[in-house]
């Protein structure tokens, strides 16, 4: 119930297990629905300011990595620390998808 709940780190030291636990849970996704898209924020750390995080550069590179260009977008925030992998099909359908998923996160 901390009101920190997202800035807290585990102190595993070795964040690749559970991001790719949530890369896995995408490609599933990815692969039920022709429509997904998909955006996160790296939350800040206590301590830490909201912009270009440690976990939004860790998600980054690997998203990256495992997320080329040929089906998605890659579109960066780096100021809110938020990305957004945005399926090309999609975004062709939808011109003010963009905007109307940035709103979503700082509504939510």
């Amino acid at each position: 119930n901390s009101k920190d709940r997202y800035s807290i780190l585990t102190n595993d030291k070795e964040p690749r297990r559970i991001v790719n636990t949530c890369i896995n849970i995408l490609m599933d996704i990815f692969s039920d629905n022709p429509a997904s898209s998909f955006g996160f924020i790296g939350s800040n750390s206590i301590n830490e300011g909201k912009e270009n995080t440690k976990r939004y550069r860790v998600y980054k590179t690997i998203i990256n990595t495992k997320f080329g260009n040929e089906t998605f977008e890659h579109y960066y925030n780096v100021k809110n620390s938020a990305y957004m992998l945005l399926r090309k099909t999609e975004l062709a359908k939808n011109s003010d998808l963009i905007d109307k998923i940035e709103n979503y996160f700082y509504l939510a």
